[in-house]
C-alpha cells in the first residue's frame, strides 16, 4: 500500500509552506506583546492567581505537539517527515546552493557530510536523546507557560535547523540533531500501521518519506544524498532491523521513553491543584508563576523536598527514565527465557522485539491519556474519541509486529528481488501461473514458484541467483559475510549448491570489484547516491535535448550543470565513471532515447504527409507545414550526431536512414545549409512505412501545444471551421506555461479573427501560402492594405525607398524611359504575390521606374521602411520568400536578355 509515499509532492510542498508560516507566525505572536494567534477565547485560568491570557503556549504544547505524535501513530512517519516545517527550513541553503563546502577529491569543492564513523555519526542518538530530556526539563521549569521563553525556544530551534542545514549536507538536522527523531524511531518501530512496505516491489523508486524533488523536466525524482544509511525515510523496517543491536543509545532511549512520558505528566500533576482534567485542559500553560519558582523547593503532594526545582525536576525525570529501562529490561529477559525452548537462538531477538513494541505501546497510550489535542473544544467526548482511536491503532500495530522478526523481513526482501529476476529471465511464467501475475504472489509463493522451475533451465537459475545477490549486495540489503547463510533458502528453492554461490560471487567480483570490497553500509550509500544522480542526469538530458552524456559534456554550460550534480551527490571517480558509461554514447540509455526519437520522427513525418495531402483542398493547412518542418529539422540536428557512435550497419542507424526518403526538401535544404552530415541509406534499403496516416484534424490538435502562440492561434482558427467540437475541446485544454497573444485570447473567448479574410487573401498567392502562421500574421501586423484605382500612381521616378508593397490582387505596371528624351516604355508587369520597390530598398537609391496600377483596380499590402525592416528581422521565412522572389526575377531576366545583356 503506497498511500502516503505516493502523495503528491506539490501538495506536500504546499503543506510544508503553510506549517512553516504557522511556525514563524506563532513565534512572532509569542515575542510581540499583544499579539494573539487564536481568534477564540480558550484559556482556562481557573483558580490560578497568576495567569496570563496568551494562547500560544497551549496551542503549541497542547495541540501542535500532540497532533504531530498523533500523525506518527495513526497515519505514518511518512506523512510527518514529508511535511515537518523544521526539516523544510533546514533545506534552505541547499535549495540556494549556498551550503558549506570543503576541498574534496580532485580539488573539487564538496558539501560536508557527516561520516557514519565520526563521533557524531556514532553518538548522535545519545546527543538527540540528551537534548530531548533537556527539552522536557526546560518545559517543566520554564517554557510550558512562559510566552517569552517559548518564543525564544522556538526561534532558537529554527535557527539551529538553519545552521545545521548550512553546515552539513542532506537531512542532517533530522537524522543527527533533531531531538524528536529518536521519538519518531520509537513510535514507528518496524513500520507504522498504515506505512508502506518499502522492501517489497512497490513499483516506485521513491519509497516512504524518501527525499524527493520536482526535476527540470517536471517529473518527480530522488534528492537523496545518502546522509544516513540505513535511513528511516527510505525503509523504516530495514533501518529498524539493521540498528536493532549495536546502535549506541537507541536501546536506552527506547526503554526509557515510557518512564519519561509518565514522569513528565506526573510531575506536572503533582504540583498542580487538580487531577488528570488539569492536564487535559491545558491550564498549566497559563500559570505565569511557574518560571518564577525555579529556585524554590519542589513540593510534591504536600511533601517539601527541600531542594530547588532546578535540581529536583531534572533528577526525578531522569530517575523515571532509569526505572523504565529497568522494568522493560526485566521484561525482555523474561520474554527471552520463555521463548528460548521454542525459538532457541532467535529467543533473544524476539524478546527484545516484543519488549520494544510494548514500550512504544505503553508510552503512546500514556501520552494520550494525559494529553488532549482537541484542547477540549470538542468536549470530553472529543478527547475520549482520540484516546480510543490511539488505543485501537496502537493495538493493531502491536499485534502485527508481535510475531515479526528479522528473518521474515529478509525473506520478503529477497522475494521482491527474486520476483524481479523471474519476470526478466523467465518470461514464460504466465503459463505456470494460470492468469495470475507475479505481483499477486506472496513471498512464500514466489519461493515455491522458484522450486518448480524446470530443471532444463539450470543456467537461468544460476543467473537468477546471481542477479538477486547482486541486487541485494548493491543496495546494501545483504551483508557479504552473511550472504551464504541468508540466501540458503533461495539456493534450496533454485536447487543450487554452495559452489554455485561462490561462482556467483566470483562473477560479480569480475563485473564490479567494489561490490565485494565495500561493506553493506558503504554499498547502500553508493547505490542511493548513484540512483539519485542518475535520475537528475536523466532529467537534465531530457530538458537539454541531449541524447547522451557525451553530447552534453561537449557544451560548456552543460558541463557546469553536470558537475553540480556530481558535487551535490558526492560521487567519487569510480561512481561517476559508471554513470558516464551508463549514459554515454552507444549505451542502452542512449539507444532507448534514440528509439524514442525515431518514433517521434516517424510520427512527425506522418503528420506532415497527412497535412500535405489535405492542403490542396484546404489552403489553411499549408502554413502548418513549415511548423512541422522546424520540428523535423530540430529532431535531425539532435539525432544525427548521436548516431555517429554506432556502426553504419547497426539496425538502429538503418531505421533512421529508412526515414530519409520521406524527409521534405525544405528540411534537407536546412540541413545542407548547416553542413550537417546525414547517414546515407544503403542501396536497396526500403523506406519506412508512414501509413496509416493520422487524421488531419488530429494533427492540428497535436500542434495546439506548440510553443509559438501564433501556431496555436492558427490551429484554433482552422478547427473552428473544420471541426467545432475539436475546437471546443481545445478551448478547455489550457496551454500551461506557454505564451499567449491578445489575438489568441480573443479567439479563446469565442471571438472572431478579424484578420481571417486578409489571411485567406494571402493564402491565394502560391509564394506566400508556404509561409508559417507567424510569418503570415507578421505581414498583416506590419502591413497596410491599399486599394488603387486603374492607372493610379504608387511610386514615381525619384521617390525615396521609404515604402514597400506586395501585390495581393490585380497587376501593377513599371514604366521607364529607355533613354533621355524618349517616351516611357512598359518595362515590367508585377502580378499578385510579387514585391514592389524591394530593389531600391536593398540598394538604397531612389526609384528608377514609375509604378502604376494596371487596367483594373489593384490591392497591395504596403509597409513603411521601418516596419519592413522589422518584418525582415522577425520573420526569416518572409525574408527567404522575398529572396526567392528576387531570384525568380533574376532568372527571368537572364532568360530574356542572356548573359551578354546582364549588367555588370
Amino acid at each position: 500500500m503506497q498511500l502516503f509515499s505516493a502523495w503528491s509532492e506539490r501538495q506536500a510542498h504546499l503543506v510544508r509552506w503553510l506549517l512553516l508560516l504557522g511556525w514563524l507566525g506563532l513565534i512572532l505572536s509569542l515575542l510581540v506583546p499583544g499579539a494573539d494567534p487564536w481568534p477564540f477565547e480558550i484559556n482556562h485560568c481557573g483558580p490560578l492567581r497568576e495567569c496570563h491570557h496568551h494562547e500560544g503556549n497551549q496551542i503549541f504544547w497542547g495541540m501542535v505537539v500532540p497532533a504531530g505524535l498523533l500523525i506518527l501513530v495513526v497515519l505514518s512517519h511518512e506523512v510527518w517527515r514529508r511535511i515537518c516545517p523544521l526539516a523544510y527550513l533546514s533545506q534552505l541553503f541547499r535549495a540556494l546552493h549556498r551550503q558549506r563546502t570543503v576541498p574534496g577529491r580532485g580539488g573539487r569543492r564538496e558539501v560536508v557530510r557527516i561520516d557514519a564513523d565520526s563521533w557524531l555519526g556514532r553518538h548522535h542518538v545519545q546527543l538527540q536523546w540528551s537534548l530531548f530530556i533537556a527539552g522536557l526539563c526546560l518545559r517543566l521549569l520554564v517554557v510550558n507557560s512562559s510566552t517569552l521563553g517559548l518564543g525564544l525556544f522556538l526561534a532558537l530551534t529554527a535557527a539551529a535547523a538553519l545552521v545545521v542545514g548550512w553546515a552539513y549536507g542532506g537531512k542532517a538536522w533530522c537524522q543527527y540533531f533533531c531531538p524528536m527523531a529518536p521519538v519518531q524511531t520509537v513510535v514507528t518501530g518496524p513500520r507504522s500501521l498504515l506505512g508502506s512496505p518499502a522492501h517489497l516491489d512497490t513499483g516506485s523508486r521513491l519509497t516512504q518519506s524518501m527525499c524527493r524533488t520536482i526535476g527540470e523536466n517536471g517529473k518527480l525524482q530522488s534528492a537523496c544524498v545518502a546522509c544516513q544509511a540505513p535511513c528511516i525515510d527510505i525503509d523504516s523496517e530495514r533501518a529498524y532491523w539493521q540498528t536493532f543491536t549495536g546502535k549506541r543509545g537507541l536501546h536506552w532511549a527506547w526503554y526509557s521513553y515510557p518512564g519519561l512520558v509518565l514522569g513528565f505528566f506526573l510531575l506536572i500533576k503533582a504540583e498542580s491543584r487538580g487531577g488528570v482534567d488539569y492536564l487535559r485542559s491545558g491550564m498549566w500553560a497559563y500559570d505565569a508563576s511557574t518560571p518564577l519558582t525555579i529556585w524554590q523547593p519542589l513540593i510534591l503532594e504536600g511533601w517539601d523536598t527541600g531542594l530547588p526545582r532546578l535540581i529536583t525536576m531534572p533528577a526525578l525525570l531522569v530517575l523515571a527514565g532509569f526505572l523504565s529501562v529497568a522494568v522493560f529490561g526485566a521484561m525482555e529477559r523474561r520474554f527471552e527465557a520463555g521463548l528460548r525452548p521454542l525459538l532457541a537462538e532467535r529467543a533473544a531477538e524476539m524478546g527484545r522485539q516484543r519488549s520494544r513494541l510494548l514500550a512504544t505501546f505503553v508510552a503512546v497510550n500514556i501520552f494520550f491519556w494525559f494529553a488532549d489535542p482537541s484542547l477540549g473544544i470538542a468536549g470530553p467526548s472529543g478527547g475520549q474519541l482520540i484516546r480510543s482511536l490511539v488505543l485501537i491503532v496502537s493495538g493493531m500495530w502491536l499485534y502485527r509486529g508481535w510475531r515479526r522478526d528479522k528473518a521474515t523481513y529478509t525473506r520478503e526482501s529477497t522475494s521482491a528481488s527474486l520476483r524481479k529476476q523471474l519476470e526478466k529471465l523467465v518470461p514464460q511464467l504466465g503459463d505456470i501461473l494460470e492468469g495470475r501475475s507475479l505481483r499477486e504472489l506472496s513471498p512464500g509463493e514466489v519461493f515455491t514458484l522458484a522450486k518448480v522451475l524446470p530443471s532444463q533451465i539450470m543456467e537461468t537459475k544460476r543467473g537468477i541467483y546471481r542477479e538477486v545477490m547482486a541486487d541485494l549486495l548493491g543496495t546494501g540489503r545483504l551483508d557479504r559475510a552473511a550472504a551464504l547463510v541468508q540466501l540458503e533458502e533461495l539456493r534450496q528453492s533454485l536447487d543450487l549448491k554452495e559452489e554455485d554461490h561462490h561462482a556467483a560471487v566470483r562473477e560479480l567480483a569480475i563485473h564490479d570489484p567494489r561490490i565485494l570490497q565495500l561493506d553493506h553500509r558503504q554499498r547502500e550509500i553508493r547505490s542511493l547516491r548513484q540512483e539519485a544522480a542518475a535520475e537528475a542526469i536523466e532529467a537534465f538530458l531530457e530538458t537539454s535535448r541531449c541524447l547522451d552524456l557525451g553530447a552534453a559534456l561537449a557544451v560548456d554550460g552543460h558541463r557546469e550543470s553536470l558537475e553540480r550534480i556530481r558535487t551535490d551527490f558526492v560521487l567519487d571517480d569510480a561512481s561517476w565513471a559508471e554513470l558516464l558509461t551508463r549514459f554515454g554514447p552507444s549505451s542502452a540509455f542512449s539507444r532507448d532515447r534514440l528509439v524514442e526519437e525515431w518514433r517521434e520522427l516517424l510520427a512527425q513525418l506522418a503528420a506532415r504527409r497527412s497535412l500535405e495531402r489535405a492542403a490542396p483542398e484546404d489552403h489553411r493547412l499549408g502554413p502548418l507545414l513549415p511548423v512541422i518542418d522546424r520540428r523535423l529539422t530540430s529532431l535531425y540536428l539532435t539525432v544525427w550526431p548521436a548516431l555517429q557512435g554506432f556502426a553504419a550497419d547497426d539496425p538502429l542507424v538503418l531505421r533512421f536512414a529508412s526515414l530519409l526518403a520521406h524527409a521534405p526538401e525544405p528540411v534537407l535544404a536546412q540541413l545542407r545549409r548547416r553542413e550537417h552530415p546525414l547517414v546515407a541509406p544503403p542501396p536497396g534499403l526500403e523506406p519506412a512505412l508512414l501509413e496509416p496516416l493520422p487524421d488531419p484534424d488530429a494533427v492540428l490538435e497535436s500542434l495546439w501545444g506548440d510553443p509559438d502562440p501564433d501556431t496555436a492561434l492558427w490551429v484554433l482558427w482552422v478547427l473552428d471551421q473544420r471541426s467545432p467540437a475539436r475546437a471546443a475541446a481545445l478551448r478547455r485544454t489550457p496551454r500551461v506555461g506557454l505564451p499567449d497573444t491578445s489575438l489568441l485570447e480573443t479567439l479563446l473567448r469565442g471571438g472572431d479573427l478579424e484578420e481571417g479574410p486578409r489571411l485567406l487573401q494571402l493564402l491565394q498567392i502560391p509564394l506566400w501560402s508556404e509561409l508559417s502562421p507567424t510569418a503570415l500574421l507578421s505581414m498583416l501586423r506590419w502591413g497596410e492594405q491599399r486599394r488603387l484605382a486603374p492607372g493610379e500612381v504608387l511610386f514615381a521616378i525619384g521617390d525615396q525607398p521609404d515604402l514597400m508593397a506586395i501585390v495581393l490582387e490585380g497587376e501593377c505596371q513599371a514604366w521607364r524611359s529607355p533613354a533621355p528624351g524618349e517616351p516611357p516604355a512598359l518595362m515590367a508587369t508585377i502580378g499578385a504575390g510579387e514585391p514592389i520597390a524591394e530593389v531600391a530598398y536593398f540598394a538604397d537609391h531612389p526609384l528608377r521606374a514609375r509604378v502604376v496600377a494596371g487596367l483594373a483596380p489593384v490591392l497591395v499590402l504596403a509597409f513603411s521602411s521601418s516596419h519592413f525592416e522589422q518584418l525582415l528581422h522577425q520573420s526569416p521565412e518572409f525574408s527567404r520568400g522575398l529572396l526567392h522572389q528576387l531570384a525568380l526575377r533574376l532568372e527571368g531576366l537572364y532568360a530574356r536578355l542572356g548573359p551578354a545583356g546582364l549588367p555588370r
